[in-house]
């Protein structure tokens, strides 16, 4: 079997989460940050000490917003002290104008003597599926346009980012057998079949490792091809998301997601 070397390959958790909060509740904050950490999401808890007795700074609202912005999940903290934050008004507000952000709310009330239950509010982003992107880096403006949709309601993405369709084919690195690995025991692979990756040495080889892998697979046309252009996946369902109606085909794509894993 030919080995490939994916130089390229990316590791990416989208669990990059913003914790919106009075900083009078911040124990209690630190409390939803450490469980969200413990099961690997990167959350952050947002306040400068430094400011605290110098006003509201034009600067400190762009870097908060910049932060909301480019983190796919908001955790809204509220209490009695978040309804009576400005700064907390303005996140809630900001992150609102996202449509694709998950957006959670915790009760830091309850919280205080009902952990559990409060906590288990976030095993909604515990239990999505790991996804494996397989792609070439030609194609990744298309695949963007999933990926981000997907990461913004939670699921775990490792992606290999590819080579061109020129790429070398040599030795694949651990890092792309621990990611098969992984997903395999908890989630998909998304192949992405374009007429990019019908000209590509490199998209071959990678096709036989993923396929012996015996991950589940889910292939993905992103141009006007047919399956049958793919021998290996002529019967394996697919999505088509060369129509018109990005959101039929993506609903499509969550229910099969779904159906895998319950049959895991």
């Amino acid at each position: 079997m030919s080995k490939i070397n994916l130089t390229n390959w990316k590791y990416e958790e989208d669990g990059w989460v913003f914790l919106s909060h009075s900083h009078k509740d911040q124990e209690e904050v630190k409390i939803v940050r450490n469980y969200l950490e413990e099961n690997n999401f990167n959350a952050i808890m947002y306040y400068l000490h430094c400011f605290r007795d110098r006003g509201e700074k034009p600067e400190i609202q762009e870097l908060i917003e910049c932060e909301i912005k480019s983190r796919n999940i908001f955790v809204l903290c509220d209490s009695d002290n978040a309804k009576q934050s400005d700064w907390v008004k303005r996140e809630i507000t900001y992150a609102r104008s996202f449509s694709e952000k998950k957006i959670i709310t915790i009760d830091i009330e309850k919280l205080k003597y009902q952990k559990a239950t409060q906590l288990s509010i976030l095993d909604e982003l515990m239990n999505k599926s790991t996804l494996f992107l397989s792609y070439l880096s030609e194609d990744k403006p298309r695949v963007n346009k999933i990926s981000n949709k997907l990461a913004s309601l939670g699921f775990k993405i490792l992606k290999d980012t590819g080579h061109s369709k020129y790429g070398k084919s040599e030795n694949i690195s651990q890092q792309i057998y621990n990611a098969l690995h992984e997903v395999k025991n908890q989630g998909v692979v998304l192949l992405f079949l374009s007429k990019h990756s019908k000209e590509s040495h490199y998209f071959w080889n990678e096709k036989e490792v993923i396929i012996n892998s015996g991950n589940y697979i889910i292939p993905i046309l992103i141009d006007r091809i047919n399956i049958n252009d793919f021998p290996a996946f002529r019967n394996y369902k697919y999505i088509d998301f060369t129509h018109t109606d990005f959101e039929k085909s993506f609903s499509l794509l969550l229910q099969m997601i779904k159906t895998i894993k319950e049959n895991k």
